[in-house]
This record gives structure tokens, sequence and C-alpha cells, in this order.
């Protein structure tokens, strides 16, 4: 056993979505973190496939979205059927309120492909073929072994660990955490096929009949991904087979309907489990490491994503010495939280698609017509199937100043929710452009909403933010247009931006890099801010 070289400040075990999303996000920060993969190469399977509407937004000010648009099937629609009879219709299109209302169809490994071409881009590698085999943590570091494909193992330590290395983390398991939860009483088995009957490109498919279930997904190629369910009573084992898909198909639906040319088969288990501590220490949990659900909703991916959204920009910040170590409990306490939610969510999906009884399926089928066709109920699934409800209110994260005489904030609107996107003007330029697009994700955005220019309360706000100005991007915005600005300005003219973050007048909003609201003022109160900002950052040193 050898020595490696010096330590890394993050090493990260697992290149999968979650481990590379984080890897890029240090990047951005001028971090480089140590990226570990214990597999030889990257995977040609397609596994997961619908990334949702929030994870895109989140990856737009990398110019990743851009890419994978380009890559994936946009489908903005899901329709559900049972016993031949239509249950229901999502619309995202019309459901959600995101410059993404769809559900982008990409397979994983062009996700990750292109996540890794944008790595490389910003002077990152992925080492293959290297494995966590020990870990031991320390008051200030944390010791590895490390071994190699031929064998070879090696020490070496690094300030901070993160496991994103799936649903057998060998982190996890090494910390010796309970992955508590259970196994679905159901055999999946999934794969990609040609579909020949009445298909459309831009929906999702899904088929149930008591207790069994089929679903469609198109793909960019033209072929469909399937995922079938069905009691273990009576679920064939061994290989996944043409003559099982086409059994599935005539049980299910569509009537009529023949696959052929199948590639990728599995057959699998699905585990509901999630381990309580996403944060030990110096060592962090991410992604299926830390949480396992069915595939039914497409949130797998997208969770880990997040997850790593979230940690990244607090991560970076402690790794600089910008922030205390005590901002990574925030992690914990915030995705942990989304984390029990989503297994909740899932449960009840779960429980709802493999109803048999007799009484229970009936009601079932009755029933969904006639909620799914209320807009509230519409809103409310296709933005918690999209990740954009997710708020972090009650989080350690969150101050909302009120002044006296103010009126308190709308009810929709809550300091810990995701930052709300409108239309902003310069009088630069006669079309406007959205707030979303002048956003990078790599600081906080300030929000400085005043009806005019205010020279004292500009300074007194400057003085409050100079500590932290580095980390802060300034975004002035004023309902009128003045003939001298004193630097860039921005215009809200009819106030419709300021009411959608709860503004009235005049106010502040500090967004956090991973979009969400976690600061307010109204009217703009200089030292709240200033309290705000040494409760959780660090001065910057001179």
């Amino acid at each position: 056993m050898s020595q490696t070289p010096p330590p890394s400040d993050v090493l990260i075990i697992g290149a999968g979505p979650t481990g590379l999303t984080l890897a890029h996000e240090l990047l951005r920060r001028g971090i480089t973190p140590r990226l570990i993969e214990k597999t030889p190469s990257a995977s040609p399977n397609s596994k997961a496939l619908g990334v949702m509407a929030r994870t895109l937004e989140l990856l737009a000010s990398s110019g990743i979205t851009k890419e994978m648009l380009a890559q994936g099937v946009k489908v903005p629609t899901l329709q559900v059927w049972s016993l031949g009879r239509h249950l229901a219709r999502f619309d995202f299109a019309t459901g959600i309120d995101s410059p993404y209302p769809f559900i982008l169809m990409i397979p994983q490994h062009t996700t990750e492909a292109i996540l890794t071409r944008h790595l490389v881009r910003l002077g990152g590698t992925v080492e293959r073929g290297v494995e966590l085999v020990g870990l031991t943590q320390r008051d200030d570091r944390v010791e590895v072994v490390l071994r190699s494909a031929s064998g070879k193992e090696k020490r070496s330590s690094c300030r901070f660990l993160i496991g994103c290395d799936g649903a057998h983390s060998s982190v996890r398991k090494l910390l010796g955490v309970p992955f508590v939860g259970k196994t679905v009483e159901h055999s999946f088995a999934t794969g990609n096929v040609r579909m020949h009957g009445d298909f459309p490109r831009d929906q999702a498919l899904a088929y149930l009949h008591r207790g069994h279930l089929i679903t469609y997904f198109p793909l960019p190629d033209g072929q469909h991904r399937f995922i079938l369910a069905s009691p273990r009573r009576c679920a064939p084992t061994g290989d996944v087979t043409l003559e099982e898909i086409q059994q599935a198909i005539e049980i299910c639906g569509p009537k009529g309907s023949r696959a052929s040319n199948p590639s990728f088969l599995a057959r699998y288990h699905v585990h509901q489990r999630k381990v309580t501590q996403y944060v030990h220490q110096r060592v962090m949990l991410a992604g299926d490491a830390a949480h396992l659900h069915s595939p039914l909703g497409a949130q797998g991916m997208n969770t880990g994503m997040q997850d790593a959204m979230n940690l990244a920009w607090k991560l970076g910040l402690v790794v600089q010495d910008r922030a205390p170590a005590r901002l990574l409990e925030s992690y914990q306490i915030e995705r942990e939280e989304v984390g029990r939610r989503l297994l909740q969510d899932d449960e009840g999906m779960v429980r709802q698609a493999f109803l048999h009884h007799p009484l229970a399926t009936p009601a079932r089928d009755c029933a969904a017509p006639y909620l799914t066709q209320h807009s509230e109920v519409q809103q409310a699934i296709t933005r918690t199937a999209a990740e954009l409800s997710i708020s972090y209110q009650y989080g350690p994260l969150v101050s909302d100043y009120r002044g006296k005489g103010e009126k308190p904030a709308s009810p929709r609107v809550h300091v810990g929710d995701r930052a709300p996107n409108g239309l902003l003007f310069s009088r630069k330029q006669a079309v406007p452009c959205q707030l979303y697009d002048l956003l990078t994700g790599k600081g906080h955005a300030l929000l400085v909403f005043q009806h005019h220019r205010e020279d004292e309360v500009q300074r007194e706000l400057q003085a409050a933010v100079a500590p932290w100005q580095d980390l802060l991007e300034v975004y002035p915005i004023r309902r009128h247009e003045l003939e001298e600005s004193g630097g860039h300005t921005w215009y809200d003219p009819d106030g419709l931006l300021a009411e959608r973050y709860g503004v009235e007048d005049s106010g502040l909003v500090l967004i956090r890099p991973d979009g969400y609201m976690s600061f307010r003022s109204r009217p703009i109160a200089a030292e709240p801010l200033r309290c705000y900002l040494r409760a959780h950052f660090s001065h910057r040193h001179t």
C-alpha cells in the first residue's frame, strides 16, 4: 500500500448524474474536486430517463440544459388508463409555471455524457477504475483507502468526502448507516422497444389492470422505454423476453399494439428506503446513496442532482473559508425533508397504481377522472412531479423582515420557496428578458426593488453588504426609468415581478445560488440584511 499525492479538498465517490453535477458545480466555484468511479467505463445503458422542469432550470445557467434539450424529447402530457377507461390527463404545459413545461426524455448515458463534457471543459476529470475500500474520519480530514482496477491500494485524505455512489453505496456501508425502508411487493421489468400502434411522440402513457401496470415513454431514437410491473406471485423470472412484454401489453393495453426490437432489458425489485442522516461530520451522502424509491414518478435522478445543487454552493463556501462548517447542517435539514416527503408521495403513488381489490379499483377509477379535471388538482400534481413545489421555508436559512406598517406578504409567496421568474426591461433593449436568464447560479443574487433612486438608502445598503460583496450579484430594479441611473439598472414597470416576490413598494430579496429565496426585507432595510449575512457567511479576508 502506498501514499497518494497531497490531499484534496473534496473527494466525490461515484460519477453518475449526482456526482457529476456536484463536481461540475464545485468547478464553477473555483474548486477542483477529485471524482472517482469504480466502473472502468461509462455505462451505455439508458437507465433513468425523465428530467423534470426544476432540474432543467437549475442547469440552464451553465449551458447544460441547452444541450440536453437538443438531444431529448419534450413530453408535456401524461395519460393514465385503467381497464380500458381513461382515468387522467396531466398537462405540464398548462399546469406548471416554468420555462420548461414538460418532462424531457433523455437517456441517462446521454445526460452523463453532457455533464462529463462540461466537467472536462472546466478542467475536471473522472478517475475510473478506482474504488473506495476504507474510510476513517479525523477531526480535520477524512482518511481513505482507494483500490485500483489492478488491485493496488493507496492511502489518501480529503477535507470532505461525498458519497454519490448509488443504491449499493460503499460510503454508506463503511459509515455503518442504516438504510431504512421496505421492498415493493411487485416485480418490475424495463427496457427499450419499438412500439407499433397509435403512440404519440409527445405523450407518456400508463395503463393499469388490477395490480398490473405498463408505462411507455418516448425516446429520442424513436423507441419507447417501457416499465412493467406484476404481483410477485404471478411475475415471470429469469431474462425479460419479448413474449413477456407482449403479454403485459395484452393484459394492460393499449389493445392491438405490438412491441419489437427489444434492448436494454432488465428485471429488478423496487426499494423504498432512505437514511435519516445525510451529513456525518465530514462525510455526506447524496442521490441514491441517501434515498431510493420507485421509477414511476421519474424523481430519483432529479432528486439526486438537486441534492448536489443544494450541497455544492454550501460546500464551496465552507472550503473557501467564506462560511462556517455549520452551514453544511442545512443540507441535512433541507434535503432530508425533501427525501422524506418524496418517499411518502412515492408510497402513495405505488399503492394507487397497484390497487387490485374488486371494490377499491372501481372506486379509484370513478374518482380519478372527476378529481383530476380540476385545475387546482392538476397544478398540485404537475408541480409536485416537476419538483417546483419544493420549499425550504421551515429551514435554518430563511429570514423575512417586515417593517412597521408593512402588510403581510401574499400567502402564496414564502421565503424559502423557489424564486419566481418574471420579465425585466433594460433601457438598452426594447425586448424584455427573463430574470432566470440573468442569474448565474454561482453567487447569491440580491434583488433591490425601489421605485426611485434614493442615494442615502443606496449608501447604507452598500456599506452593509461590503464584507460579502464578492458573494453577491446585485440587481437594482426600479419601476421608472431614470436619465442617470449611476450603473446598470433593470426595470419592472408594472411591478409584476415585485408582486411575485411579495414586495408592494420597495424591498430586498436574496436568492440563493440554487434558486430559492432566503431573505426578504420590506421595505429596504440594510441592517437586517447585514445580520443575515453575518449569521451565515464569513467576512472576506483582506
